[in-house]
């Protein structure tokens, strides 16, 4: 799984062959040793996806705790973070949702409804309780999603560096500024 999914998120699913997922995986190259494990290659796509929103569940469960820092700014800061690392820690899965999944449009579904709708409803009530006086959660929780996702998709396609050159930590410092009211003040960078 781990071998196919770093060549979908590397070349696509679509230039992909089963004969490179068994030879990244250790298996005899086009002997069809991966059907001993799937029926299908997309059958791995879907079992991807599957981890991945099993794996969703860490950032969710994150945000319903919520940081344990007094401040809120910090606590955003600290969501801000984790937003940004899952999306590092799945860049794999990341790539192939914006490259290949408009081929599968009940994987990409899918992944709307397991990944997507569930984060957004987690950072809304995240929101909701860390700004009561906020007009509108879900927007606001859009919109951080948004600007955090279109940061690490940036960053990824230019190998790891910003194109803007605003490092992550100026980025997350910036964002909070923009969410989190004024007086509720983020520690100065050491």
């Amino acid at each position: 799984m781990t071998a196919a999914m770093d060549l979908f998120g590397r070349q696509g699913y679509h230039a992909t062959t089963i004969a490179q997922i068994e030879a990244a995986a250790g298996l005899s190259a086009g002997a069809g040793g991966l059907y001993r494990h799937f029926k299908s290659k997309r059958a791995v796509l879907e079992e991807g996806l599957e981890r991945q929103a099993s794996a969703g569940r860490e950032l969710v469960d994150y945000l319903a705790d919520g940081p344990s820092s007094p401040n809120p700014r910090e606590r955003f800061l600290a969501v801000a973070r984790a937003g940004l690392a899952r999306l590092e820690q799945e860049r794999d899965v990341n790539r192939l949702l914006l490259r290949d999944l408009a081929s599968f449009p009940d994987l990409l579904d899918l992944v709307r409804e397991r990944e997507l709708r569930r984060t957004h409803l987690a950072v809304t009530s995240f929101l909701r309780a860390e700004l009561p006086a906020e007009r509108d959660p879900e927007a606001l929780a859009a919109v951080v999603m948004a600007a955090v996702s279109h940061y690490w998709i940036m960053a990824d396609v230019y190998g790891g560096r910003h194109p803007h050159e605003v490092d992550t930590e100026r980025f997350l410092r910036a964002l909070v500024r923009l969410v989190v009211p004024e007086g509720q003040d983020v520690p100065q960078e050491t």
